[in-house]
């Protein structure tokens, strides 16, 4: 490993350990650990948000499914995504943000019993929640270990325990500050370095006309706008991403951090743009690597996963790898934090509710929390042992299926019911997880090309709208307040 590389991510963790410390002193309140304490403008939001999505997943997974099949990915999910922001603010962030203003809301489980009127909403959405940060997280464990395998040279999984050790010091202490800022520190380093990157990756690859000349004579379907993929597999990609952003916690809890309902405003073109500029970075290392594969000048690499790395220690200025792995490991860290903070949330604030239980400490069984559901998703990862593109769908569905219907659907539609949001979410978690595992084990029970997610997310939208209609009564009209934020 380059000395310049080595003394980029000494400086840049030395950073995020000072941004540790720094939030760790002004986390005092429960409030403060789940919501940042309420205080968060829109930049800083905005920047947090597009980064808490745009992580492992989306960089290590994205630029691997790319490098593999072409532009599919890409089409179906990447470019989603900046819609995905546009749908969630126009959907939800207002209503999210009003929640916030007239309770106590800290959760999405707080949401859920608010909305519904029920404990059993609010145990059910708490669940899937701590379901989909155990999967989805485990796409950030695999992206850690393949970092800290460039980093260091030792094996993935032994990189990914040392990266979640490092995760758990950083989480434990800072909670949602320590996240949210490290998110607008690494954001910002993102967007200016997937410009350089792509232009570096296309100049490694002789050129767009040459990398694309070149993809299509070995095989014209990379180059094409689904790639080597199905099309139905790329439509359930941008069905997925799209409409599915809404129902991402480590997203849509970030509405009720904002201080002032009117710095919403710009935060969509915000967050959608920072993304577009970094998918530069995906499609530009992604297809110029297949194409130096093609005429066998890139080195040979053990899996798609190992693509962004290699194509950075290789073909850019040390100062660029530097900053991109840097940034990099810090989005995986921060966007881990997010999600492990959603996790303990659930597990110390909405479970003790719903069973009327009183936890002395809040914040001190939180940061236990954290500890384990690190552990939770490491041993779920090592299990699944698939690519952190495929794994990171996998989590994205989850979330999509089980919270949609339920908080989306929920603030825009009045006869919505306790029993209809159940229902959903019980149907989406058992048809994810059924679906995946197995999947893994050969039995796959859908058409092919059809994604799991998608199809779950499809299921689960159905049945909340049928069950709600026909179990909507009087009791479950909603209050005044209730109707306001509905209403708009």
């Amino acid at each position: 490993m380059n000395s310049t590389i080595i003394a980029i991510l000494v400086i840049y963790m030395a950073v995020c350990i000072v941004i540790g410390v720094w939030a760790t002193k002004r986390t005092k309140t429960s409030s403060d650990f789940f919501i940042a304490g309420r205080n968060l403008g829109m930049f800083v939001m905005s920047i947090a948000a597009f980064s808490s999505v745009q992580s492992g997943f989306g960089l290590v997974g994205g630029v691997g499914l790319t490098f593999s099949n072409g532009l599919g990915f890409v089409t179906g999910a990447l470019i989603a995504a900046p819609i995905g922001f546009v749908l969630t603010w126009f959907l939800v962030g207002k209503r999210m943000w009003e929640l916030g203003e007239k309770a106590e809301i800290f959760t999405l489980g707080d949401v859920a019993e608010y909305r519904y009127n029920s404990k059993g909403a609010r145990v059910w959405v708490s669940f899937a929640v701590i379901l989909g940060v155990i999967g989805y997280l485990g796409t950030q464990v695999q992206a850690m270990g393949i970092v800290m395998n460039t980093i260091l040279g030792v094996s993935p999984k032994v990189g990914a325990m040392i990266g979640l050790a490092i995760l758990a010091a950083y989480a434990v202490g800072g909670g949602m500050i320590a996240g949210v800022y490290t998110d607008v520190v690494q954001g910002l380093i993102m967007i200016i370095v997937s410009l350089f990157v792509f232009i570096y990756a296309i100049q490694a690859g002789g050129g767009m006309l040459e990398i694309t000349q070149t993809l299509q004579e070995a095989e014209p379907l990379m180059a094409s706008p689904t790639g080597m993929f199905p099309i139905i597999t790329v439509a359930c990609w941008f069905f997925l991403m799209s409409f599915g952003m809404a129902g991402q916690p480590h997203l849509i809890t970030k509405f009720l951090m904002v201080k002032n309902v009117k710095e919403l405003k710009w935060g969509a073109f915000t967050a959608g743009l920072a993304y577009l500029v970094t998918i530069l970075l995906v499609v530009g290392i992604g297809l110029s690597a297949a194409a130096l594969t093609i005429k066998g000048e890139f080195p040979s690499i053990s899996s798609a996963d190992e693509t962004l790395t290699t194509f950075l220690l290789e073909y850019t200025p040390p100062v660029i790898t530097g900053l991109v792995l840097s940034g990099l490991l810090a989005a995986i860290m921060s966007t881990g934090d997010s999600f492990v903070n959603l996790g303990a949330a659930c597990i110390v604030r909405d479970f003790p509710k719903a069973f009327n239980m009183k936890v002395k400490n809040e914040l001190l069984w939180s940061r236990l929390a954290v500890v384990g559901l690190l552990v939770a998703s490491a041993l779920f990862a090592f299990y699944m042992d698939t690519l952190v593109g495929l794994l990171g769908v996998f989590g994205f569905g989850t979330f999509a299926s089980a919270l949609f219907p339920v908080i989306v659907l929920g603030l825009l539609w009045e006869r919505a019911t306790a029993k209809g949001a159940i229902a959903s979410v019980i149907v989406a978690l058992a048809s994810n997880f059924i679906l995946e595992i197995g999947a893994k084990y050969g039995l796959k029970l859908l058409p092919p090309g059809v994604i799991n997610g998608a199809f779950a997310f499809v299921i689960s939208i159905i049945v909340f709208i049928t069950v709600s209609l026909f179990t909507y009564s009087e009791k479950e009209k909603v209050s005044g307040e209730m109707k306001e934020i509905i209403q708009g």
